[in-house]
């Protein structure tokens, strides 16, 4: 009951937005610099053994799929904000 009360006091504040896109540009940058920061790190790391770059390999492959992916939660998060704009002019909860 609380969280409702919470939310509705943030869509009636227009200071919310701003809040909002700060937050997209925040996750937008770390996004950035956490993948500027691995490939960095991972650049520097030789194995000991076969098996050690078989690993080093395989995180490798995975946090390239996962970089890729990570910018669709910013196209995600602001679709749901032009949603939200959209029903709120309409009248809408």
């Amino acid at each position: 009951m609380k969280g409702n009360q919470k939310a509705k006091g943030f869509l009636e504040d227009n200071s919310g937005y701003t809040k909002v896109v700060g937050g997209l540009i925040a996750l937008l940058v770390t996004i950035g610099v956490g993948a500027l920061v691995f490939w960095e790190i991972t650049d520097n790391f030789e194995g000991s053994s076969e098996e050690a770059n078989a690993s080093m390999d395989s995180t490798t492959e995975m946090a390239t799929t996962v970089f890729d992916l990570l910018p669709i939660i910013a196209l995600v998060v602001v679709a749901a904000i032009i949603i939200g704009i959209v029903v709120k002019m309409g009248g809408g909860n």
